[in-house]
């Protein structure tokens, strides 16, 4: 039978070690669940760790140690690797994909997007219309 959970929560940016720690640990795959369901939002480590029964600095402790990773960490990636199926498929402002994805200024999306993906927005989407099929 397939876990839909595990299809549900994919992602290609994050390391295959992460997913799997984050889909063993009931807590951080709440965690991880909201942020998805909520990805253009405001996402709150007091809402996360609320999911998890836990206090924000415990929680924020416990992710880490389980997962590999921070909870802001993965917050970044999965709002960049949201903005990826845009810039691969539709033309529109960099600014507004910045408001989709849950960023307050479109300075902060490219720095974060530059961090994650080791260019710009407007690079990647350069690079993916040209790139040989």
């Amino acid at each position: 039978m397939l876990d839909t959970t595990q299809v549900f929560f994919r992602s290609r940016l994050l390391a295959d070690d992460v997913q799997r720690r984050i889909l063993y640990y009931p807590r951080t795959l709440a965690a991880a669940t909201y942020v998805r369901e909520h990805i253009g939002e405001p996402i709150r480590l007091e809402t996360a760790a609320a999911l998890a029964g836990m206090t924000s600095c415990a929680f924020s402790r416990y992710f880490a140690e389980k997962v590999g990773i921070t909870f802001s960490t993965l917050v970044k990636t999965l709002r960049i690797e949201h903005a990826l199926s845009f810039l691969e498929e539709r033309d529109g402002a960099i600014s507004a994909l910045a408001a989709q994805t849950g960023y307050q200024s479109c300075c902060t999306f490219s720095r974060a997007f530059k961090d994650v993906m080791g260019q710009s927005p407007s690079e990647y989407r350069r690079r993916m219309l040209f790139a040989p099929r």
